[in-house]
C-alpha cells in the first residue's frame, strides 16, 4: 500500500471522528458537556457556543472526507485536518496550564488530538513532493 492510501484512510478516519463528535456536539451538547462535568443547561451563549463548534467539526469532517475520496481536495485536507487536531490539542495544553487539569475525558481528547495532528502531519510531509504536488 503506498503512502497516499494511507493519508486518504486518515483523512476518512479523521473524517469520522469529527462527524460523530460534531454531530454530538451541535445536536445534543447538553448531554456529551455533562459527560465532562460542564452545564450548559438552560444557558443560550453556551449552548450557542458549543453548538457552533459542532457544526465547526462537521464542515471540517466534510472536508476530510472529501480530500480521502477525491484527489482535488487531498492536499487542502490534508494541511487543515491536522492542523485543526493540533490547534485543539495545543488549545487544551494552554488551558491545562493556565486553569489546571481538565477532566479524564478532555485529558485523553487532548492526548488524541496531539497524535492524530502528528500523525497527519508525518502523512503530508511523506506524501506533499510526491503526490501533493501544486
Amino acid at each position: 500500500m503506498n503512502s497516499l492510501k494511507f493519508l486518504k484512510i486518515y483523512l476518512f478516519v479523521s473524517g469520522l471522528l469529527l462527524s460523530i463528535i460534531g454531530t454530538l456536539t451541535a445536536f445534543n451538547p447538553v448531554k456529551i458537556k455533562a459527560n465532562e462535568g460542564i452545564e450548559i443547561a438552560g444557558n443560550a451563549s453556551a449552548l450557542n457556543d458549543v453548538r457552533s463548534f459542532g457544526i465547526l467539526l462537521i464542515a471540517t469532517a466534510i472536508l476530510a472526507f472529501s480530500g480521502a475520496l477525491k484527489t482535488f481536495f487531498t492536499k487542502t485536507a490534508s494541511i487543515a485536518i491536522p492542523l485543526l487536531f493540533i490547534a485543539l490539542g495545543v488549545g487544551r495544553i494552554i488551558s491545562i496550564i493556565l486553569d489546571g487539569m481538565p477532566s479524564d475525558g478532555m485529558a485523553k481528547a487532548t492526548v488524541l488530538e496531539i497524535i492524530l495532528g502528528t500523525i497527519g502531519i508525518a502523512l503530508y510531509s511523506i506524501n506533499k513532493n510526491k503526490y501533493l504536488e501544486n
